[in-house]
Parts: structure tokens; sequence; C-alpha cells
């Protein structure tokens, strides 16, 4: 069964945020006695817009990264997964948080290691424009095509 979170979640915030710009807007257009002629109401209004727009662009970074933070711990392992690369050593999981899921994968059981290919990018059947190999679920080598 699923847990119910507690607290007040982004879109919840960002409700209030819009409802009290809106309140702010309707009330500086009402007022009469604005000391600049109309003027303030507008630019209020305009600064608090882009406030808004910066803050919904920054806030799920912030999250994602703050996620992956408190699972990985480590600043340059963050960076490089947020910033969606690859890397010889890359976990599997690591790797999923990077990229996402493949679009397919081809798995070989060797003797003493176990190899897959995982395919993202497709280009048509079965081409696909980049192959990462895992050997026993770490990144050891890839093919990009251009």
């Amino acid at each position: 069964m699923a847990r119910r979170k507690k607290g007040i979640d982004a879109g919840t915030v960002m409700l209030l945020c819009v409802a009290s710009v809106v309140i702010l807007a309707v009330k500086a257009f009402t007022s009469a006695r604005d000391s600049l002629g109309g003027v303030g109401p507008v630019i209020a209004l305009i600064v608090g817009a882009v406030a808004l727009v910066i803050w919904l662009k920054v806030a799920p970074k912030r999250k994602k990264i703050g996620q992956l933070m408190s699972k990985y711990g480590d600043p340059q392992i963050v960076d490089h997964i947020y910033n969606h690369r690859y890397w010889a050593g890359q976990t599997a999981e690591q790797l999923v948080d990077s990229r996402g899921r493949p679009h397919g994968v081809d798995t070989k059981l060797l003797k003493t290691i176990k190899r897959e290919v995982w395919k993202y990018n497709p280009r048509g059947v079965n081409r696909y424009g980049l192959r990462i190999t895992l050997d026993n679920d770490v990144v050891s080598s890839w093919d990009h095509k251009q």
C-alpha cells in the first residue's frame, strides 16, 4: 500500500503563489490611490510573473538534485547523472537515473560475467544511436553514432 505524504507538496505551493499573485493584481488594479498613476501595479504584476516563471523552472531542478544527492551523496556523480552523462564504472542504477530505461537490452551470460548491451535512441529496426555495454551491471564501454 502506498504511503501518504505529510506536509505541503510543490503543486499546492505553486497554486497558493498563483492565487496570491492574482489577488494582489486585482487589488492593485482596483486601487485608485497609486501615486505612480497606474504604472506601479503593472510593474508589480510583471515582476511577480517573472519571479513565478523563474521559480517554476528552478524548483524541479532543485528537487531532483536533492533526491540524487540524498541517494548518492557525491556532488560529481549527481552532476553527471543530472546532465544525462554516462561513464566507465557507472553502475546500472546510476545509468537508469541518468539516461532512463533502455529501449532494448541484449543479454549474454559468459563463463565469469553477465554482459548486457543497453540500447538507446532507436533509429529503425534494431538500429540505435547509442549502445552501452555493462559487465556485471557496471558500464564498461559504449558506441555512440552521430
